[in-house]
């Protein structure tokens, strides 16, 4: 059996990264990586991701990679400079999966919500990210620990859309 593996990215400099195997189960995880000074300054590195995906991710059972990208765009209330920045940073998300040459998928936040967050509270940004970090908590132990400070919710959301890319795919397949 080939070895996929599924990487869920919330991009952005709060966002995270989770891997899951071909079973679903939690492979590895990392907040985005950034380089800079300052929260302002700071920024995703292209080269920090690759270094994290060959130290703790890349194997030889491994033969193929599905990187799934959260759909996002700037918020209407962004500035040009932030909107800017964001799409940089998701840029270099796309960018990622490219020099892997990996699968890229994107996955909107309503797909994953409906399939992982049926019966929680998703009246706030922030409930939302609360019910995510629960359900992820509860999903993948290895996350409880991380998912426990709220600067670190992007693992959450990271997590549920490796999740739906893999079912979309496994249900595509099925079908």
């Amino acid at each position: 059996m080939t070895e996929t593996l599924w990487i869920g990215i919330d991009p952005g400099k709060t966002g995270g990264l989770v891997v899951l195997d071909s079973a679903g189960r939690h492979f590895a995880h990392s907040l985005m990586p950034l380089v800079g000074v300052g929260t302002k300054r700071c920024r995703p590195s292209l080269g920090l991701l690759l270094d994290w995906y060959r130290t703790e991710v890349a194997s030889d059972a491994v033969h193929r990679v599905v990187v799934a990208i959260e759909r996002v765009s700037s918020a209407p209330n962004d500035g040009p400079v932030q909107a800017f920045s964001f799409g940089r940073a998701l840029q270099v998300c796309w960018d990622f999966a490219d020099v892997l040459g990996a699968t890229a998928v994107e996955v909107s936040p309503k797909d994953w919500q409906k399939v992982f967050l049926r019966g929680h509270r998703k009246g706030s940004r922030n409930d939302i990210k609360a019910s995510a970090a629960l359900v992820a908590g509860q999903r993948y132990p290895e996350l409880k620990q991380p998912l426990q400070r709220k600067n670190r919710w992007g693992l959450a959301d990271a997590a549920l859309i490796a999740a739906t890319a893999r079912l979309e795919e496994m249900t595509t397949r099925d079908s």
